[in-house]
C-alpha cells in the first residue's frame, strides 16, 4: 500500500461521523449531481454540449466528492476560491495546497505536511474535512447546512457557533453571517456564486 493511501486510511479513521450509513442519510440539497438534475436531463444536455474540464484535477475531485456525498462542482468551486487550482498555493496563515489545509491540522490527523502538496492527498483530506463539518451541523437543512459547513471550514466551527448564539435566527445563514468576519461571509458567497456558474456549464 502506498504512503499516500496509508495516510488517507489513517486520516479516515481519525474522523468521526464519516460512515457509509451516515453518508447515505445525510445528503442535502447540494449533494450529488444526480439529485440536483435528473439523469435524463444530464444525458440530453450532454448530447448537445461537449464536456468541459474545470481543471486538471477534475477526476480526483469527482472521485472524492462522490465518496463523501458532495456534488463535485461544489467542491470544485471551493477549491477555486481556496487556491484557484494552484497545487502549491500557500496562505499567509500557512495553509497549503489546493484546499488550503493547515499543517497543524494535517499533523493532528497523522498526515505529514509534505503530503499536502500532493493533489489527491489534499483533495481527499479537504473532502473528508468538509464531510466531518457537514455532519456536525445536523440541525441545519439544505443550503443553510452547506453555508455553515463552509463557514466552519474558513473560520472554525467554534467561531461560527459563537456567531450563531448572537444571531436572531439560529438556523438561518442570512441571520448569522453578519456576526462573522467579512472574509468568511465573502468566502461562502464566492463559493456559491462559482458553484452556480459551474452548474450552468458542467452537467
Amino acid at each position: 500500500m502506498s504512503s499516500v493511501r496509508c495516510s488517507l486510511v489513517a486520516f479516515a479513521l481519525c474522523l468521526a461521523g464519516c460512515t457509509g450509513t451516515e453518508k447515505a442519510n445525510d445528503l442535502a440539497d447540494f449533494m450529488v449531481a444526480d439529485s440536483l438534475q435528473g439523469k435524463a436531463e444530464n444525458e440530453t444536455r450532454s448530447s448537445f454540449f461537449p464536456a468541459k474540464r474545470l481543471s486538471r484535477y477534475d477526476a480526483i475531485i469527482k472521485k472524492y466528492s462522490r465518496r463523501y456525498g458532495f456534488d463535485w462542482r461544489l467542491i470544485a468551486a471551493q477549491i477555486f476560491v481556496e487556491s484557484r487550482f494552484e497545487v502549491e498555493a500557500r496562505s499567509g496563515m500557512g495553509a497549503v495546497g489546493l484546499m488550503q489545509i493547515l499543517p497543524g491540522t494535517a499533523r493532528h490527523l497523522g498526515v505529514e505536511e509534505t503530503m499536502l502538496l500532493k493533489p489527491e492527498q489534499n483533495i481527499a483530506l479537504g473532502c473528508l474535512y468538509d464531510r466531518r463539518l457537514y455532519n456536525l451541523w445536523k440541525n441545519k437543512e439544505g443550503t443553510n447546512r452547506i453555508a455553515f459547513t463552509f463557514a466552519s471550514y474558513n473560520a472554525g466551527r467554534s467561531r461560527v457557533l459563537r456567531a450563531e448564539r448572537r444571531a436572531a435566527s439560529l438556523s438561518q445563514w442570512a441571520a448569522v453571517k453578519s456576526h462573522l468576519p467579512r472574509e468568511t461571509q465573502n468566502y461562502v458567497g464566492r463559493i456559491f456564486a462559482k458553484y452556480s456558474e459551474y452548474k450552468k456549464s458542467h452537467f
